[in-house]
């Protein structure tokens, strides 16, 4: 409920219970590699004898010991469940670590790309696009005709809200304005620019 009382919860509401659910689920994440590190080296085997199943394991200490018997009775499911709880639980570990290994490296390209988009020399790409007739023809659909390269240059500082075109290498908010503008001359120029 809003503070109004209208109905929508504050959307920081929501937030903070996502990050109560994702700390409950990293708590749970935690517990389970605990568990996992302290079956390392056991071996768990199936004993089948009487309609009954019994899971039995050798732990890295030699001790055989039965865990639990699954009577007849249970559902197929529940018996995959039950007895492939040890190598269940293993290989969702394992595909939690190759899945954050992999947002890893992505959040590590994304950056990379980031770092490499800032140090691009986008002054020079304004200036060369300054001097193109189809960019200048562009630039005219934006406040009425662009003569030359001076024209040109003078429309885009307008659009861009610059005085330089330098700003483009140290404005990162000018610099968005800028490839945005660069996205609406190529997606005019594939519909055939005029």
């Amino acid at each position: 409920m809003s503070p109004s009382g209208h109905g929508k919860a504050l959307p920081f509401r929501d937030d903070i219970e996502r990050e109560k659910q994702r700390e409950a689920e990293k708590a749970r994440l935690t517990q389970f590699r605990g568990i996992a590190a302290q079956l390392v080296g056991d071996k768990w085997t199936l004993e089948a004898s009487d309609g009954r199943t019994r899971i039995v394991t050798r732990r890295s200490t030699g001790e055989r010991e039965l865990l639990c018997t699954v009577h007849a009775d249970v559902l197929p499911h529940e018996y995959e469940l039950i007895t492939g709880a040890f190598d269940l639980l293993v290989l969702f570990l394992a595909l939690q670590d190759r899945a954050a290994a992999k947002v890893r490296d992505l959040v590590a390209a994304l950056d990379d790309r980031g770092k490499a988009e800032r140090r691009k020399d986008f002054a020079a790409q304004a200036a060369m696009l300054c001097q193109s007739g189809s960019f200048q023809r562009f630039l005219g659909t934006k406040g009425g005709p662009v003569a030359d390269k001076q024209a040109a240059d003078t429309r885009l500082k307008g659009l861009l809200s610059i005085t330089s075109k330098k700003q483009l290498n140290d404005d990162e908010a000018a610099r968005k304005r800028f490839l945005s503008l660069r996205g609406d001359y190529d997606f005019w120029m594939k519909g055939g620019g005029q």
